[in-house]
């Protein structure tokens, strides 16, 4: 019997792959990132990228660089098409949940 997939798919678009994290201080770490579009926001009244976060997801530290992800608040994911997007790490040291501040760098 064929095992369940972890995400049913609901449609929203996600991005899982490696991705590069640059700490405000300019330092970049690279990591997996696990990531899903939480709401269009055309479907939001009075929507606001202030307001409201359209993506999340984790990242994960690739190898054993000493850094803290959570000194990445915020910080820059940086997908290897070259989109990126502004986060907010919310844990650490080598994994964290993130929330995203602004347009989402995948679609």
């Amino acid at each position: 019997m064929p095992r369940e997939r972890f995400h049913k798919d609901d449609g929203r678009p996600r991005y899982v792959g490696p991705a590069t994290v640059v700490f405000p201080d300019g330092r970049e770490v690279a990591v997996t990132a696990s990531l899903v579009l939480r709401l269009d926001p055309a479907t939001v009244p009075d929507f606001s990228y202030d307001r409201h976060s359209t993506w999340a997801g984790s990242v994960t530290l690739a190898r054993d660089d000493d850094v803290d992800l959570f000194d990445a608040a915020p910080g820059i994911l940086r997908l290897p098409d070259g989109r990126k997007g502004e986060f907010m790490a919310t844990g650490g040291p080598r994994e964290s949940g993130c929330s995203g501040l602004g347009p989402a760098p995948f679609d």
